[in-house]
């Protein structure tokens, strides 16, 4: 198969392996510079600004409350980038990664009221 179609390149839909299905849904917006995640990182969005981070459970600005899960590597460390996030769907909860200040109890209730379910694959 060739990677140009109509004279334009463009990356074949790979599913993310951590989503195993459910209400799959997704959503884009932009990374804050300043920060590397992987794929499967836990993010929230800052009140002020709108711009995604790495939700931390333990901040004030608003990114303590998860809005999805990155579906994507994003190297934001030169300034912000877009990114895409799956914000609804069954998530293999051991690809999930959320920053060391939530618990494993508060990791099981972040996504209360959300279409997000972390599940453990069969």
């Amino acid at each position: 198969m060739s990677d140009i179609y109509a004279g334009s390149s463009y990356v074949p839909y790979q599913p993310a392996p951590f989503i195993l299905g459910g209400l799959v849904a997704f959503d884009s917006g932009t990374l804050s510079s300043g920060q590397n995640l992987e794929r499967g990182t836990v993010i929230g969005r800052v009140s002020a600004s709108g711009e995604l981070v790495e939700s931390q459970q333990d901040a004030t600005n608003g990114s303590q409350v998860p809005v999805g899960v990155l579906n994507h590597d994003a190297d934001a460390s030169g300034g912000a980038m877009n990114v895409v996030f799956a914000k609804g769907g069954d998530l293999d909860k051991t690809q999930v990664k959320f920053h060391t200040s939530w618990s494993a109890t508060e990791q099981l209730a972040a996504f209360d009221g959300t279409p997000i379910s972390l599940v453990t694959p069969e």
